[in-house]
């Protein structure tokens, strides 16, 4: 999902966008830079979800049709009887997370590797 469709969503649920990005850490204009550029935490995003009443999996644009989770409440959603989606949502972001760390082990050693010479 790139940022106009999250914006339209979280409109279309009636919150605004500086509250969204507030929850992500950032100030309006910052956290659409950061959201394009995909340095965005990912600890956020649980809390984005649940304030803005989508699932991981449409945020990650694994699900097409944007859910109602009651109040916007996910939690609730994910402690029902649909926990073998969440199950996968989780092992998706834990895969991304580990590639996000060799990510950042590439870049600590160019850092390293820049330090000696």
């Amino acid at each position: 999902m790139d940022y106009n469709e999250l914006k339209s969503i979280i409109q279309k649920n009636k919150k605004k966008i500086k509250d969204a990005a507030k929850i992500a850490g950032y100030a309006e204009n910052s956290w659409k830079v950061a959201y394009n550029d995909g340095t965005m935490s990912f600890s956020k995003v649980p809390l984005l979800c649940e304030f803005i009443g989508i699932s991981p999996n449409e945020f990650y644009g694994w699900e097409e049709e944007s859910q109602s989770f009651g109040n916007g409440n996910y939690a609730s959603h994910i402690s029902g009887g649909n926990t073998q989606n969440s199950n996968e949502a989780i092992k998706a972001l834990k895969d991304q997370l580990k590639e996000k760390d060799k990510q950042i082990d590439r870049l600590l050693k160019i850092i390293e590797k820049n330090k000696l010479k």
